[in-house]
C-alpha cells in the first residue's frame, strides 16, 4: 500500500503438500512468500502487514515448536515489521486474489444476436439483389451461399452495408477485452474472418483512428528518426543561402510577410517585405531583384517544404540557373 492505495497484486495457488495444513500455516506461508517476493522494496525498511488470522498478530512473541515454522520464521529474520490484523471484511483484495475461480479453460464470445438480420438482407436493395442472383444463378455466384435465409460470402456472414450490427461488431472486435484496441491491421483480419461488407476496411480504419483511447494512450510506430546530419560549411559567401517566409505579421504599408534570405558563412541577411497572397512568380521576382541583383545565382538554396518552394515555376527555375534545391525533412 501507499498514500492508502494497492500498487501491486500477487498471488499463489498452493500445492496438495501445502493445501493439507492449517489455516494458520497457510497464512504464515503466504506472509513468508509476499515479503520474499517484494524484497528489494521491503529490506531495510519498516513496513506493516495486515492479515485476517488473529493469532498471526503474536508472531514474533510465540513459542514456534514446529519444524517448518521454524523455517518459514527464519526466513523473516531482518525485516522490520509489524503485524496487523485486519477482518477478512475489510480485505477484500486480498480474499478475491484467494478465492478466484477458474471455471472453464475455454472462453466463447456470444458478441451479436442474429434475430432480424435476415428480414435487414431482404429490405437492403443490394443483399435483395445479391440473394436473388445466388437463388436463379447459383453456378456464377459460386462465392455466395445461402443458409437459414442468412447470406454468406467465401464462408464469411454478410452484413447490410448500412446495419446498425456493424458499429456493435466493430465495438466487440476492437474495444472489447478480447479485442484489446488492436490497430487497423488486425482488427481487420479478426473480423474479415468471420464477417464482410461493402466498405469494411474503410469503416475499420475510421473506427480505429477515432478510437479516443487509441488515440490517448498508443505511441506512433513510426521508423526511429535517423541521426542530425549538419550541413556542409559553404567556401565562399553567397554561395550557399537559405530562406523561409514570417507570416501572420501586422500589415504595414500592405505587406504582412517577409522572405528571410540569409547567407549561410557569413549569417548576412535579407529581409523582404511581401504581401499576402503570394505566388512562385512574385517571390521569385522579388528575390532576383533584390538578392540575384547583388550576389548572383547562389550554388544551392536550403527551405523547407512550403509549396512556394516545391511548385514547377520554383524548381525549373533554379534548374535552369545551376542552382540545387535543397529540403529540410517534412514533418
Amino acid at each position: 500500500m501507499q498514500d492508502g492505495g494497492p500498487i501491486a497484486f500477487m498471488s499463489k495457488e498452493l500445492s496438495p503438500k501445502h493445501l493439507s495444513k492449517s489455516v494458520y500455516e497457510k497464512e504464515l506461508m503466504a506472509i513468508v512468500f509476499a515479503i520474499q517476493k517484494w524484497r528489494p522494496y521491503l529490506l531495510g525498511r519498516k513496513f506493516e502487514v495486515h492479515t485476517d488470522q488473529r493469532s498471526l498478530k503474536y508472531l514474533t512473541e510465540q513459542t514456534i515448536m514446529g519444524e517448518d515454522q521454524q523455517k518459514w520464521i527464519s526466513k523473516l529474520m531482518g525485516y522490520n515489521f509489524t503485524i496487523k490484523y485486519k477482518p477478512g471484511c475489510e480485505n477484500k483484495a486480498a480474499d478475491a486474489l484467494s478465492r478466484k475461480a477458474s471455471f472453464s479453460a475455454l472462453s466463447i464470445v456470444n458478441c451479436q444476436e442474429w434475430d432480424g438480420l435476415e428480414e435487414e438482407l431482404l429490405t437492403d436493395p443490394k443483399c435483395f439483389d445479391t440473394i436473388q442472383r445466388v437463388i436463379s444463378h447459383p453456378d456464377h455466384m459460386a462465392e455466395f451461399k445461402l443458409k437459414n435465409g442468412l447470406l454468406y460470402y467465401k464462408g464469411r456472414l454478410m452484413i447490410p452495408q448500412n446495419s446498425p450490427r456493424i458499429n456493435r461488431i466493430l465495438k466487440e472486435y476492437h474495444d472489447s477485452a478480447t479485442g484489446g484496441h488492436s490497430g487497423n491491421f488486425r482488427t481487420m483480419k479478426r473480423i474479415s474472418t468471420l464477417f464482410y461488407w461493402v466498405g469494411m476496411r474503410k469503416d475499420i480504419q475510421q473506427y480505429v483512428q477515432k478510437c479516443e483511447v487509441c488515440q490517448r494512450n498508443k505511441y506512433q510506430a513510426l521508423k526511429p528518426a535517423g541521426l542530425l546530419q549538419p550541413l556542409p560549411i559553404p567556401e565562399q559567401i553567397w554561395t550557399d543561402i537559405s530562406m523561409d517566409f514570417i507570416g501572420g505579421l501586422p500589415k504595414a504599408q500592405g505587406k504582412d510577410t517577409v522572405l528571410v534570405v540569409v547567407d549561410r558563412l557569413t549569417k548576412f541577411a535579407h529581409f523582404i517585405p511581401l504581401s499576402h497572397p503570394y505566388n512562385a512568380k512574385g517571390v521569385a521576382e522579388v528575390f532576383i531583384k533584390e538578392v540575384v541583383r547583388l550576389h548572383g545565382f547562389p550554388k544551392s538554396i536550403v527551405s523547407d517544404r512550403d509549396s512556394i518552394f516545391l511548385s514547377s515555376f520554383w524548381s525549373e527555375l533554379f534548374r535552369l540557373a545551376g542552382t540545387q534545391l535543397k529540403y529540410s525533412t517534412a514533418y
